[in-house]
């Protein structure tokens, strides 16, 4: 029930003018409704979805190709291609062991014999304690030196085949270029050292094989 805004007499809903006053009676507002573009679209969600998903499925490939082709070893990705690419196949290469020289600050081994025999070994015995080194050709023609230890299971030999490292005394093996382990041992694989090419020489500073520490 509204009021005379002139005298204040009550007034029926559908009166036009006061019948006390004859003041006229002004009509109400009406009520403001919400325009329906103004509420909240129930397609924003969806519309953040479909924003996301595919960024989302980016994401999960970037992975997923990383895990399946994880990236060569930093030491091994810049020592020198030396020869073409090598297979190797299902039968076990073994280690073979060649003599070393030093000159100056220099451990010095034969690139002919790596590259003849695929995979040699020598122990250095310059240093306080004398350390196992190995020297192989990766499956695409680089030469890798490494200290040749797992230290998990104390193993200084090893062995070739598909084109992995095989620990020769415990189930170990690992990717000759990745260093991804595929069985116990983990992240104690023949440790990549850096050495440089010369002519017929493979060249290992003397201070990298003395002062290697170990990862244990």
């Amino acid at each position: 029930m509204s009021l005379c805004t002139s005298c204040g007499t009550q007034l029926s809903p559908s009166a036009r003018f006061c019948h006390t006053c004859g003041t006229p009676v002004e009509p109400s507002e009406p009520a403001v409704r919400t325009p329906l573009s103004t509420i909240s679209s129930p397609s924003t969600p969806r519309k953040a979805a479909r924003i996301m998903f595919p960024v989302l499925f980016l994401v999960g490939g970037a992975l997923v190709w990383t895990y399946l082709n994880p990236s060569v070893n930093p030491v091994i990705k810049a020592q020198t291609v030396v020869t073409q690419p090598v297979n190797y196949g299902s039968e076990f290469i073994s280690m073979v062991a060649v003599n070393y020289t030093v000159e100056g600050d220099d451990i010095i081994i034969p690139l002919s014999e790596v590259t003849k025999n695929h995979l040699v070994r020598f122990e250095y015995i310059g240093g306080k304690t004398p350390r196992p080194v190995m020297a192989y050709i990766a499956r695409d023609g680089r030469i890798v030196t490494a200290i040749s230890v797992s230290e998990h299971c104390g193993s200084s030999e090893f062995r070739i085949k598909d084109n992995r490292i095989y620990c020769a005394h415990c189930p170990s093996y690992w990717d000759m270029m990745t260093m991804e382990a595929f069985a116990c041992c983990g992240r104690y694989y023949p440790d990549p050292i850096p050495s440089r090419v010369e002519g017929n020489e493979v060249r290992i500073k003397k201070d990298v094989v003395e002062g290697w520490a170990g990862r244990l």
